[in-house]
């Protein structure tokens, strides 16, 4: 944590984008590791809670956090406003798939109750990338 303060006091970039194939902006690397401190600190120093992606396999913060089972962090994110102004709900559709698909559900859960009925619903009948996932019979 020391170097971090350290490094944003001389000028490190807090939104330094990640690299094309790969890596992620500083606060998003925290997310999935679960540096709730080193994360606080980065979005009080401004970091962008929806900082796009790197290119190839890409996560912004909140669903590298889903991805690896971090709660705490996803709550932090959440409450520091991630995936507030998005489209269609995208990144919390996301969020959610890549938590279900590593069996971190009590984070499916928890976004579902943060995110109301309506994303529950959306969520079960389309998948991250827009294709539908349930089919009917006829």
């Amino acid at each position: 944590m020391e170097m971090v303060k350290l490094l944003l006091e001389h000028g490190a970039e807090v939104n330094a984008p990640p690299a094309r194939d790969g890596g992620g902006t500083a606060l998003q690397l925290a997310a999935i590791r679960g540096y709730i401190g080193i994360a606080w600190e980065l979005m009080t120093k401004g970091a962008n809670v929806d900082a796009k992606t790197s290119a190839v396999n890409g996560r912004t913060a909140l669903e590298g956090a889903s991805e690896h089972g971090r709660l705490d962090m996803v709550a932090v994110l959440l409450k520091a406003g991630a995936a507030e102004n998005g489209k269609d709900h995208k990144q919390l559709k996301r969020a959610i798939e890549f938590a279900r698909e590593n069996g971190n559900f009590h984070i499916c859960e928890f976004i579902e109750d943060v995110a109301g009925q309506a994303l529950v619903e959306e969520s079960e009948l389309v998948d991250w990338d827009g294709q539908a996932a349930i089919m009917t019979e006829t």
